[in-house]
């Protein structure tokens, strides 16, 4: 091997801090060696008819950019190149030099090397009689039959030295330059959970469509479009194959099975399908680009028997229970005030009379006491029941009457009546407020659903089926138990149905559906009155909302190429407009109130309040 172009190679063109070299004879490797270290260059030598472990020296954590050079001449070259392609070597990882003169490219890299993609950063040196030429090497997917492509680099002269660079290798080695698939055919994957769906026509043909498709999540749809904007910008076309579903195993082994499945075993290059984020696959996959928000929900519409709270009219809901007891107690101890009140004013008034009446009439004692005593029982006990009347009036609103004269009684008096004032009001608005529409009204929580008297269904798509059947969940368990495990009649809706079909149950109430909830808000907007839609209540939680991954086969040779025309396109917009136009916003209540009847529940401590009156 020449060293002035290894040494140009590696200080001008690629500018390396770190080379291996592989060869299998000692002298390149000397003298190579010793003019790389000489322009401040970590050096690693690499004899390749000797035991060596290439896993071991390419452990992708290097000091600094690192250029692998081969001596393709050498009897162990062809070895070296399969095993770094079949452990995904060429990569952005490494520059790597193939000394190919007198040798030709396709046989140096036969299609059995299936890893040389839009991502190798190869160069080739070939010569002519008097010069050396570097080319820029790669393809579009050896494992799609793609040709090698070949673009100069730079022509240098040994005598004299003259390096002439045609194009710069990092402009070669970019997006620019190697996203021209020419309508290369990629191998796609994507997720329909429907029958018969085997043809690549049939699955386009779904996929395209806007409007929604029955087990099909939105999802699915949305990385389609993001797909077909890879499609446009690289010129490729895509054969599609479906799955029914996206994760699973087989049996008790590590064998994926699904879409997860296809890809892990690299017999897919892309998936029209998002990904949920397991801590167990990012090492198994590349993720080039997250934007979609997985959220579902169940959709039900409010009816009065759903108050949860207890708020929906009721009438002793505008206080707690402790208030309750609290202000029966401060009624009693006014009551009991004022008695001990009028009892001391009526000894007090007793004993003056007497006192007047022995001295001015002298009646006798015994006759007096017994009179004034049968008078004071007497007004004693119409004083009790007339204290009670007066201060249950007051409360109510009602008024006095008489009123009392005395100075302890009227500061009683005005006590109650200002307790009444401050209570009586905040009550009435109470039960006014409760009987309007409000956003916290119903079930809001999954076990409040699972006990709630609504009758459940969930869209019929593969991940509702793995979340029943795997999670361990005791609010899963609940729900199963009580709600789905029951038999349903003719006219109820089955456990597993379409969005479509659960409208007519959703307008009617006493019924709530599970499904992603982009999907439900453009039939709701469409089908809904207003009325209707400001009635309508979602409750999440039965599954997590989560940013879905886009992903691709680990160390894929397509990994960095689309994520990095992914990130343009979020920067110029075309994902943000994809995103609002299929994650639908809510439709927005336009009612400015909704007045809910009172139920028999809500009306029920009035009457037994009544009867109890009654009956005293």
């Amino acid at each position: 091997m020449e060293v002035s172009v290894i040494l140009v190679y590696n200080t001008r063109l690629v500018r390396a801090k770190q080379s291996i070299i592989f060869a299998c004879s000692e002298l390149d490797m000397y003298f190579n060696a010793l003019a790389l270290m000489t322009a401040n260059q970590f050096v690693q030598s690499v004899h390749m008819n000797s035991s060596y472990d290439l896993v071991s020296i390419l452990t992708r954590e290097n000091y600094a950019r690192t250029s692998v050079i081969v001596d393709t001449t050498c009897e162990g070259a062809p070895s070296l190149l399969k095993e770094a392609s079949a452990n995904r070597y060429f990569n952005k990882t490494y520059q790597w030099l193939l000394w190919g003169v007198e040798m030709n490219i396709n046989d140096l890299l036969p299609i059995e090397l299936d890893y040389v993609g839009p991502n190798a950063q190869l160069t080739y040196v070939n010569k002519t009689k008097d010069d050396y030429f570097l080319w820029d090497v790669h393809s579009k997917g050896r494992q799609l039959k793609s040709p090698l492509e070949l673009h100069l680099i730079a022509k240098l002269s040994t005598e004299p030295l003259k390096l002439v660079i045609i194009n710069e290798i990092f402009d070669l080695q970019s997006i620019k330059y190697r996203s021209q698939f020419n309508g290369l055919t990629l191998r796609g994957a994507s997720v329909i959970d429907q029958e018969d769906i085997l043809t690549n026509q049939q699955i386009e043909a779904i996929l395209s469509r806007p409007t929604k498709d029955a087990g099909v999540a939105a999802f699915i749809k949305y990385h389609y479009e993001l797909l077909s904007l890879l499609r446009d910008l690289f010129n490729f076309t895509v054969n599609f194959r479906n799955s029914r579903g996206w994760a699973g195993r087989l049996g008790n082994t590590t064998f994926r099975l699904g879409l997860l499945g296809i890809i892990k075993r690299n017999e897919a290059d892309i998936a029209a399908s998002g990904a949920f984020n397991r801590i167990n696959r990012f090492a198994e996959f590349d993720t080039i680009h997250q934007s979609w928000k997985f959220e579902t929900a169940f959709l039900f519409r409010f009816t009065p028997d759903l108050d949860t709270h207890g708020k929906s009219g009721n009438f002793l809901a505008p206080f707690s229970r402790q208030v309750w007891l609290f202000t029966v107690a401060t009624l009693i101890g006014i009551n009991s005030i004022w008695l001990l009140l009028d009892y001391l004013s009526q000894r007090w008034h007793s004993q003056a009379m007497q006192c007047i009446e022995e001295r001015f009439f002298n009646i006798r004692k015994r006759n007096r006491r017994s009179l004034s005593a049968h008078r004071a029982i007497t007004k004693s006990h119409s004083n009790w029941t007339e204290r009670i009347l007066h201060t249950f009036g007051a409360v109510c609103q009602q008024g006095m009457e008489p009123i009392p004269s005395d100075m302890p009684s009227r500061s009683i008096v005005v006590t109650v009546f200002l307790f009444s004032v401050v209570m009586y009001n905040y009550y009435t608005s109470s039960v006014v407020g409760g009987l309007l529409s409000s956003s916290d009204l119903g079930p809001a929580t999954v076990d409040e659903i699972t006990n709630s008297p609504l009758k459940v269904s969930f869209e019929d798509i593969g991940y509702y089926k793995v979340l029943f059947k795997e999670s361990s969940n005791p609010i899963v368990t609940r729900l199963i138990s009580k709600k789905l495990s029951a038999s349903r009649g003719p006219d109820e809706m089955g456990v597993y149905g379409h969005i479509e079909d659960a409208i007519p149950y959703l307008k009617r109430g006493g019924f709530a559906f599970h499904c992603e909830v982009v999907d439900a808000y453009p039939i709701i907007a469409e089908l809904f009155d207003a009325n209707e839609i400001c009635d309508l209540r979602e409750v999440s939680g039965l599954m997590e909302v989560e940013i879905m991954n886009w992903i691709v086969h680990k160390n894929s040779q397509y990994t960095e190429l689309f994520k990095t025309a992914m990130c343009k396109a979020r920067e110029v917009g075309l994902v943000e407009r994809l995103l609002r136009q299929r994650q639908m916003k809510k439709p927005e209540c336009q009612s400015l109130y909704t007045v809910y009847p009172v139920t028999i529940s809500g009306v029920s401590s009035a009457f037994l309040t009544l009867l109890s009156n009654i009956y005293s």
